[in-house]
């Protein structure tokens, strides 16, 4: 009775299903006349029962009646067999390596182990003699064993359930707030890479994913694009936010100074180093190193660039103490290094340990609807600095601006809001006048040798050879004219607005020119 009870109280204590099931096996073992005694259990689909103990690694399927164990599940009740009956079932050869690892005459008792719930979490298997096996069977407290086993694993079971919900809800929360945190920062962003342009979007989000990791960052676009205010964003969204943001365009220093501004100098490195020099890599301790133009790096500033990015040390000019350094790397360009890298202009193992985060920065003519919004963001600071009185743009103005293919990007477009801006005096509406004089030269450009003679052929022109002057001038007058009906589609208001004349005045040029 004492054995009965102190097995009965340990499986209570149990929150594992192998723990439990050992420990029913080790009751089944202790009683007198049983052989072995094994667990079964259904796989995680229910389309199996298995066991995985003494050895034994086997399965059955549960609706194969050609084993006892599929017609236990069906009935729910015990199944006591003798070595007579035992033969019947010798048919189905994963059932008979079972059967012969019983004792010589032994039988086999399969009890299923059915919950208050009436669902069978188990099946245990017995060999014995017969009489032990059919003392078993009809002992109460058996019974009792039996159903703690049940109760105890469908308690087990749910704790689990209870524990994945818990853990899947934990996860799910955690992720809310991630992703809720990746919305603030990208929201924030906007207030600095204008647009919201879905090219723009996009860069956001990769500006906030690369952020978040430690990966070298490499930063692709045309000039003009904005590329250090995306590295800069970078180091403000990281970590090593409130730590030194380093710049430096490596096209803009000459080559033999680039390396002494990158790892700084001894005294008496060389001529005229007077004193040491700590370079940008240390004043970038612990922030982020910019590399502006990194395809102007020279070959061989290249290759110490590249040991420093894979050991963390490096060697002033002129030293022999190696220094470390903790910094992330984020760099730019505006040309394509891969092909610079195809003929042998820049270090291949270099340019993959760069781009291991690559950002691409829009051009402004892929992103055309973000215009407006950088007009009045440019229009809003330049008020703020400069105090004048323009708070707005024309729609005019604006469409004439969609029109431009901007080779220069968002720094020409700030250019000729700010020249705009000067141009309106009182004005607090930029107009199309302020802008067209500007558009139109860069579509036509004109540029006068020292002699300040003219060029040959301007705007269909042929200078040289104008015997005509009046004819001349009405010529180029008609093709100004053509020329910006074109741009509006045939707008002759907003041809008009451009031009500063008024929409009669325009109209009847057109009809005394024949122009359509």
């Amino acid at each position: 009775m004492d054995k009965w009870i102190s097995f009965a109280a340990k499986m209570t204590t149990l929150r594992d299903v192998d723990d439990l099931s050992n420990t029913f096996c080790e009751f089944g073992d202790s009683l007198g006349g049983i052989s072995n005694c094994w667990v079964l259990y259904p796989c995680s689909q229910g389309r199996e029962l298995r066991i995985n103990a003494d050895g034994l690694n086997l399965a059955w399927k549960v609706d194969d009646f050609s084993h006892p164990f599929s017609h236990v599940l069906q009935s729910a009740s015990s199944m006591l067999l003798d070595p007579e009956k035992l033969n019947y079932w010798m048919g189905n050869d994963v059932f008979k390596t079972l059967a012969v690892c019983r004792q010589l005459k032994d039988s086999l008792l399969i009890t299923p182990f059915v919950g208050n719930d009436g669902v069978i979490r188990a099946i245990s298997v017995m060999t014995g003699t017969y009489t032990s096996l059919s003392e078993v069977l009809a002992c109460e407290h058996w019974k009792h064993i039996a159903q703690i086993y049940s109760n105890q694993c469908a308690m087990i079971t749910q704790l689990g359930q209870d524990s994945w919900q818990k853990n899947a809800l934990v996860s799910s929360i955690a992720e809310i707030r991630e992703n809720e945190h990746k919305r603030e920062q990208a929201f924030e962003l906007k207030k600095v890479l204008i647009g919201s342009s879905k090219k723009m979007s996009d860069m956001r989000d990769k500006v906030v994913k690369s952020a978040q990791s430690s990966l070298n960052v490499m930063i692709c676009g045309e000039t003009g694009t904005g590329k250090e205010l995306v590295a800069k964003a970078v180091h403000e969204l990281s970590v090593r936010k409130g730590k030194p943001f380093i710049a430096i365009n490596c096209a803009a220093i000459p080559e033999n100074l680039l390396e002494s501004e990158l790892f700084g100098h001894v005294k008496g490195a060389f001529s005229g180093a007077e004193r040491a020099k700590s370079g940008l890599l240390a004043e970038s301790d612990g922030g982020t190193l910019f590399l502006d133009e990194i395809g102007d790096m020279p070959i061989s500033l290249q290759a110490k660039l590249l040991r420093v990015l894979e050991t963390k040390v490096y060697r002033p000019v002129g030293g022999s103490k190696e220094i470390e350094v903790d910094f992330r790397l984020v760099s730019a360009t505006h040309v394509q290094l891969e092909k610079k890298t195809e003929c042998g202009e820049f270090r291949r193992d270099l340019y993959y340990r760069l781009n291991q985060f690559p950002i691409q920065v829009p051009a402004l003519r892929e992103r055309r609807e973000d215009i407006p919004q950088l007009c009045n963001k440019f229009i809003e600071s330049y008020r703020a600095n400069q105090h004048v009185n323009v708070d707005r743009i024309s729609y005019t103005a604006l469409d004439l601006l969609s029109r431009h293919p901007f080779p220069g990007n968002v720094r020409e477009l700030k250019n000729l809001i700010e020249y705009a801006c000067t141009l309106s005096g009182n004005s607090t509406e930029i107009s199309p006048c302020s802008i067209s004089e500007r558009l139109f030269e860069q579509r036509v450009p004109f540029t006068a040798s020292n002699d300040e003679s003219a060029p040959d052929n301007y705007l269909g022109v042929d200078i040289a050879n104008i015997n005509n002057l009046k004819a001349a001038v009405q010529n180029f007058e008609i093709n100004v004219i053509r020329s910006r009906l074109t741009s509006f589609g045939g707008d002759r208001s907003k041809a008009a607005e451009s031009l500063g004349l008024p929409k009669r005045t325009l109209a009847h040029k057109c009809l005394k020119m024949e122009i359509d």
